[in-house]
């Protein structure tokens, strides 16, 4: 390991008391102050120094520091605290006052290809390493500052040399007392070439000096020419320091000598001393300080100094250097090394066991005063006579000694002991070993260390440690609060000279290396103060991260750097930085990928964004210091850049909410797109209102764009701009499908306008910003297509102007912009045209990129794409065209079921007649045109006396066909002549609540065989709830019904009272009647009404077997996987109940009923099937399931609102009756058993396994108990017990729901039960036969007779019974030769059931005892 470089401010401080005579001198000669002189001449090269074992250390150089006793004495009385605080303010503003030059100098450098001198270091940095190396102040802390030295110096000059250097001996120094004065004494008589003294005299003066005070003695002749004055000589720039505080720069006293038993360390002064008289050193003014700069000013005289230069002659320069060498290597390093020896002696006897046991027992037990050592060391007290001794050197005394120089240092409560000098000491004479040991022990005992052992130490993990507990020690414990931590001033102050000598003393390569990451430590130095050294120190980490590749460290470390120094005002620094952090952030990292990633994902290597969130912070930060510094232009220029999409992938990585703890997660945060345009709009509103037209120099363009050129249209008057695309496209895709089997005609697309004819560019915008916006001036331009691109729009187009469009944030809109053509022409709409918040011009082109080409191997191999796309417009001479619009428009608010009676106007706009029309609605709309008696025997309230119909319905799902209008019916004539108009009536039924659109197409054409164009007409409206109907069934044990069913109706609304005018029951193979003769129901707001509804089998009809043959087969099919064929269910009669409180009743066979309740019922069906068999294609639903379940009961309910004057019926689909046999159970069997062909698709094999479950689970498969048992409970039977016990007979009733299958059912009775004590109940004693059996035939019901045998009154539970049934097939027809009343054979469907008594069921007889009575 290579011995380390020591900081400069871990160099031996030597401090100078000089005579007044020695400043006349050097002012005299246009000198600065002796320490100042004194100072060019280090660090000495080549010294060396012995270690206490006697091993010569060689130093390359070695520094001294020299410094005023006077200056010291003054700035040694000041708080520490306050002394930190002007530290650092004093250092941020040499920064502030610098940076600019500093930042010029820089990018100067950079876009000149610079200078190396600033690679590897910064001016920011090097200026504070300068200020903290220049602080010379001792501290109580640390003993580096304390004087290792003290020097008197007189010259020839003075009247009385030797009185005057007994003066000087005899000076009181004015420390406090925890200033350690183990120091050297030394004594320096300048002898200048202009004295009264000659040459022998002088020497013998030295001689004199040197047999009173000792061989620390020392003659420098100097020659010191006045006139003229030598030439300037270049020396190093000496360290800045802080100026004096005024209230401390009191005048030095006048040097008496000390008075016998006077204690020589004087008290602090106070901050407003009384004047002292007229001394003879008088504080004169001091020469500025030696400084890299040149004074701009030219000297007044020749005798003023004028810094980083000396006016010394040569021989005088080797003189003075002569004299610093023999100073350093014959007294002070000798005298140090002996410190260091006998220091040594005693720490080592310290640390000896004997030595350590005896020091604990006198701490225990207690010493007497008589063994206390008489020689006086660090930590001790001796008497003030000891004391003066030592400080007042007398003749005798040995300046040699230890001892006689030896002072009290631990009296003020500082660190300062012996051992802690003697490890300061060891480390400056290099004697490493003895210094790390006696560190460690001092960090130990907790009296520092930690700071020194990472200069001395080889690069390991545990130099973090030590610099971790040295930074964490200066803090001490923080406050547990919610308010950040304000670290003191010293605390801050000493944190960042630990830095600077870590930064300084250890080796670049060492310090930045992965073992000890130097740049922590200043970052950790740095903590979050709020102070220009702390940003800095952040800087300065930064820089060194950078140098070492760690880009994104360094990024944050800037950042953090430039926000410190932006709230301290120094914003030419906080600028650089911030654009130093943004471009480091902004550099993409290395990606060592294969190319093929960059082709699979269709992105460019060298794509990258950076860090969206945090460059979007760095660049607001940048508008904001560049317009407050007055450069509008590049402020604006970032505000604009900022105006883009937020970054939706990741969290805020700079949110300045959040930094200091202040932001809540629970308070949503305010959109910085916000804060972006707010300041964009006021730099750029102050920048054109102070520059006039400059603006359009800068070249501005929004980075953000509004307008979707995919979603932008053309839309002309035949087209409605409102309703959803893809339902116009389902209209017309179902035009095409009608009339693809009747004709070959085609729908053409309305893709021309017409002369002298608006036609609008549906302008699709898009807010891409959290914030709302304003765009003004609105338009697009337009040209020929025969035109050149540049070229402007011709004069016979007129083309609309749209203002004051606002987007919320994230909004969308479609603003159409109308285009008219006064004369034919093919125009091409190129781009749209815009102002932003009437600031900002934009253009945006309204192109779409072309399709990509792969003809050929060259397309293929790279991204080519066919020409951008425009929309293109031709404008022709008005033919057919026809307008259609609601003669009523206003917004409609209809009730669930209501019917509204509607009107369309139709007007002929072209040139050309029209004959034929047709209108086509939506899936789900329900519309009636009957163009010759829609108003009035078509309304679907017309009534009729009837109470039972037959309906007979296609049974097929088949979408309704187009409704062809006639018009001979609604017009007077056969066509509609051009400029002729017309209305067209219909009746809405609103199905479905809920916001809806009615959509209608209208086809229309000239003549036969002519082609077809269309038109479009839109009308929103909405429907609400105002019944909530419910059903429910059961079984029945009346004869007269197989089951009851519950009708629950509830009256939704609030305020109106519903009258339920009629209920219409519709069913295959089941009829209902009223449990109670009907009556009118009146439904109040939020009350329910029950109607109970009696449902037995109908008479076979036409359809319900033969639907459900049809939908086996069909599903057959499917699972086989074969081929569905077009075929259609067969049609299917059903009755049609109406219940009613008298006869006027609504007909189900008048046209628009029947409508009605087909589309209501194919919309029902439609969606249940597209739930149920979702993997089933919709095509093929037709040609699979039927319109009707013939199993299921749908029910209409007709109302009327009298208060509203409103009608309508409300159509659901009742419960399912009967009992199902799993029909297709032999199916799916099958299907999976069958052996099927293999392929290579996943997909395929479990779409077909979605199938096969959804067929299981459908309607059409359902499986059901078909037995249903009813006990008839016995009532109350009376019995007189006195006569014995009794038979009490019970009954069962058993019913077949099925209508098609058999059942055979076996009643078991318990033959000895058991009660259940929690019912109270008695257990049923039944007696006689236990086991019956029967055979029902669909629909039968047959019952049983039983008896209990009863020997005591009670209430006897009627359960204790099971009953198991079995399914037979359907009976086939008895042949003709069969024996007459032979029963058919039995054949099992291999479906059974076992049935108990329901928990909770509480059949139940009561036998009575009357015989107790009588």
């Amino acid at each position: 390991m290579a011995p380390p470089t020591l900081p400069t401010s871990l160099s031996p401080h030597v401090c100078i008391l000089a005579s007044p005579d020695v400043q006349e001198v050097l002012e005299g000669a246009g000198l600065p102050s002796l320490p100042e002189i004194l100072q060019c001449f280090s660090p000495l090269p080549q010294i060396t120094t012995r270690t206490t074992s006697l091993t010569s250390v060689p130093h390359a150089s070695f520094a001294l520091r020299f410094s005023d006793v006077v200056e010291i004495e003054n700035a040694v009385h000041e708080d520490e605290e306050q002394r930190a605080g002007r530290m650092l303010d004093w250092m941020g503003s040499r920064i502030s006052e610098r940076c600019e030059r500093w930042v010029d100098m820089l990018e100067s450098a950079a876009s000149g290809g610079g200078s190396k001198m600033w690679r590897d270091r910064t001016p920011w940095w090097e200026e504070v390493k300068r200020c903290v190396e220049g602080d010379y102040v001792p501290s109580s802390s640390e003993g580096w500052n304390h004087p290792v030295s003290l020097i008197s110096v007189v010259t020839t000059t003075a009247a009385n040399p030797l009185q005057a250097l007994q003066d000087l001996t005899t000076r009181a120094f004015d420390f406090p007392p925890w200033v350690d004065l183990t120091s050297m004494r030394y004594f320096l008589i300048i002898h200048p070439a202009n004295a009264p003294l000659a040459d022998p005299i002088a020497e013998a003066l030295f001689n004199a000096v040197k047999k009173q005070y000792g061989l620390h003695s020392f003659l420098l002749p100097l020659h010191l020419p006045t006139d003229p004055l030598p030439p300037p000589v270049p020396v190093p720039s000496l360290p800045p320091r802080l100026p004096a505080l005024p209230s401390l720069q009191t005048v030095p006293h006048t040097p008496q000598p000390a008075l016998p038993g006077s204690n020589m360390l004087s008290p602090v002064p106070t901050p407003t001393p009384p004047p002292h008289p007229a001394s003879p050193m008088p504080s004169a003014a001091k020469p500025p300080p030696l400084t890299n700069k040149a004074s701009d000013n030219p000297p007044s005289s020749p005798t003023v100094y004028t810094g980083s230069t000396l006016r010394l002659t040569q021989d005088d320069i080797q003189q003075i250097g002569r004299f610093v060498r023999e100073f350093v290597t014959m007294s002070l390093i000798p005298w140090m090394e002996k410190c260091v020896m006998e220091w040594n002696e005693t720490y080592s006897s310290s640390r000896r066991l004997p030595s350590r046991l005896f020091s604990s027992t006198r701490r225990l037990f207690g010493a007497s005063s008589a063994s206390a050592p008489a020689t006086p060391t660090h930590g001790s007290s001796p008497s003030v006579s000891s004391v003066t001794s030592r400080l007042t050197h007398g003749q005798n005394s040995s300046v040699s000694s230890i001892a006689s120089v030896t002072s009290v240092s631990t009296m003020g409560g500082g660190i300062v002991n012996q051992q802690r000098r003697l490890a300061e000491f060891a480390t400056i004479l290099g004697d490493y070993k003895l210094a790390i040991s006696v560190w460690e022990t001092l960090r130990k005992d907790g009296r520092g260390g930690s700071d020194v052992l990472p200069l001395l130490s080889a690069p390991s993990p545990a130099l973090s440690l030590h610099a971790d507990h040295a930074l964490s020690t200066l803090r001490g414990p923080q406050p547990r609060q919610i308010a950040a931590y304000e670290v003191p001033a010293h605390a801050q102050l000493r944190a960042l000279a630990y830095a600077v000598r870590w930064e300084t003393g250890i080796d670049r390569q060492e310090f930045l290396g992965p073992t000890l990451e130097g740049e922590r430590w200043l970052v950790k130095a740095a903590s979050s103060a709020e102070e220009p050294p702390t940003a800095i120190l952040y800087a300065h980490a930064a820089f060194l991260s950078e140098s070492r590749g760690g880009r994104r460290k360094a990024a944050f470390w800037y950042l953090i750097a430039a926000e410190k120094l932006e709230k301290t005002g120094i914003k030419p620094l906080a600028m650089y930085f911030f654009r130093k952090a943004h471009s480091l952030y902004r550099d993409s990292p290395s990606k060592e990928l294969s190319p093929a990633f960059w082709e699979s994902e269709d992105r460019s290597p060298t794509e990258w964004e950076g860090f969206p969130a945090v460059l979007s912070a760095i660049e607001h930060e940048l508008g904001r210091l560049l317009y407050t510094t007055g450069d509008t232009a590049a402020a604006v220029k970032y505000f604009l850049g900022l105006l883009k999409p937020p970054v939706q992938h990741g969290p805020q990585l700079h949110s300045p909410h959040a930094a200091n703890g202040t932001g809540s997660p629970l308070l949503p945060q305010p959109s910085r797109d916000k804060v972006y345009l707010e300041d964009f709009r006021v730099a750029f509103k102050h920048f054109k209102t102070t520059e006039g037209d400059t603006w359009k120099q800068l070249s501005l363009r929004l980075p953000i764009t509004f307008c979707q050129a995919k979603q932008t249209c053309i839309r002309f008057p035949g087209d409605s701009v409102q309703g959803d695309s893809a339902a116009w496209e389902k209209l017309e895709q179902d035009w095409s499908e009608f009339w693809s089997l009747r004709g070959k005609e085609k729908l053409g697309k309305s893709g021309k306008a017409a002369v002298n004819e608006n036609f609008w560019v549906d302008v699709a915008l898009r807010n891409p910003l959290d914030v709302e916006v304003t765009l003004t001036r609105l338009t697009v331009t337009v040209r020929e297509a025969s035109a050149e691109e540049a070229d402007a729009a011709p004069d016979f187009v007129e083309v609309d102007i749209v203002d004051d469009i606002v987007l919320g944030p994230k909004d969308t809109r479609t603003i159409p912009v109308s285009v008219k053509s006064s004369q034919p022409v093919v125009l091409v709409v190129t781009n749209a045209v815009y102002e932003f918040f009437s600031l900002l011009p934009a253009v945006e082109s309204l192109a779409v990129r072309g399709r990509r080409l792969n003809d050929t191997p060259i397309q293929r191999q790279d991204k080519v794409y066919a020409p951008d796309v425009l929309m293109t417009v031709e404008v022709e001479e008005a033919e057919q065209r026809l307008h259609a619009h609601f003669v009523d428009d206003s917004h409609l608010n209809l009730a669930q079921g209501e019917y509204k009676h509607q009107r369309v106007w139709l007007t002929n706009s072209g040139t050309r007649p029209i004959r034929d029309i047709w209108v086509i609605g939506g899936e789900q709309d329900e519309l009636w045109f009957d163009a010759c008696n829609v108003d009035n025997t078509t309304d679907p309230s017309s009534s009729s006396s009837a109470k039972t119909e037959v309906l007979h319905s296609s049974n097929s799902l088949a979408p309704r066909k187009p409704y062809r209008i006639s018009l001979d019916a609604i017009h007077s004539a056969p066509q509609l002549a051009p400029g002729e108009e017309m209305q067209l009536p219909f009746i809405l039924h609103a199905a479905h609540h809920g916001e809806k659109d009615l959509s209608l197409l209208f086809v229309f054409r000239e003549t036969e065989g002519s082609e077809f164009h269309s038109t479009r007409v839109t009308r929103r409206y909405e429907v609400k709830p105002i019944l909530k109907v419910t059903t429910s069934a059961r079984p029945s044990a009346s004869a007269n019904e197989t089951y009851i069913i519950n009708v629950e109706i509830e009256n939704v609304m609030g305020s109106s009272n519903i009258e339920l005018k009629q209920l219409l029951t519709i069913g295959a193979s089941w009829e209902c009647s009223p449990m109670l003769p009907p009556s009118l129901v009146v439904v109040p707001p939020r009350q329910l009404a029950n109607i109970s509804l009696g449902a037995r089998p109908t008479k076979p009809g036409t359809g319900p077997s033969e639907t459900g043959e049809f939908v086996v087969r069909k599903l057959k099919v499917v699972l086989e996987g074969e081929q569905v064929d077009a075929s259609e269910p067969p049609p299917l009669d059903l009755t049609c109940t109406h219940i009613a409180p008298d006869a006027n009743i609504v007909p189900v066979n008048t046209p628009a009923t029947r409508h009605f309740i087909h589309c209501g019922r194919r919309t029902m069906t439609a969606q249940a099937t597209a739930a149920s068999h979702p993997d089933i294609p919709t095509r093929l639903h037709r040609s699979i399931f039927s319109l009707y379940n013939p199993s299921t009961i749908d029910i209409v309910l007709f109302w009327e609102l009298p208060a509203l004057r409103r009608t309508g019926h409300i159509l659901l689909q009742g419960p399912t009756l009967g009992a199902g046999h799993a029909p297709l159970r032999e199916l799916v069997t099958a299907a999976r058993s069958m052996k099927v062909k293999r392929s290579m698709y996943a997909e395929t094999q479990r779409e077909r396994a979605a199938i096969l479950e959804a067929v299981q689970a459908c309607e059409w498969n359902r499986e059901d108990d078909p037995v249903a048992v009813f006990v008839h409970e016995g009532g109350i039977v009376e019995h007189d017990f006195r006569q014995g016990p009794c038979h009490v007979p019970v009954a069962f009733t058993f019913r077949n729901l099925s209508l098609t299958h058999p059942a055979r059912i076996t009643l078991k009775l318990a033959e000895t039960p058991e009660g259940n004590p929690a019912h109270n109940l008695l257990p049923p004693p039944y007696a006689g036969r236990l086991t019956f059996r029967r055979v029902l035939d669909p629909s039968q019901s047959s019952t049983t007779q039983t008896r209990l045998w009863v020997t005591r009154p009670g209430c006897y539970t009627l359960d204790s019974w099971t009953a198991e049934t079995e399914v037979g097939e359907p009976t086939s027809p008895a042949p003709s030769d069969a024996v007459p009343g032979a029963l058919p054979a039995w054949r099992s469907r291999q479906l059974r059931y076992v049935q108990r008594p329901q928990a909770g069921e509480r059949s139940c007889v009561t036998v009575v005892d009357i015989g107790r009575l009588a």
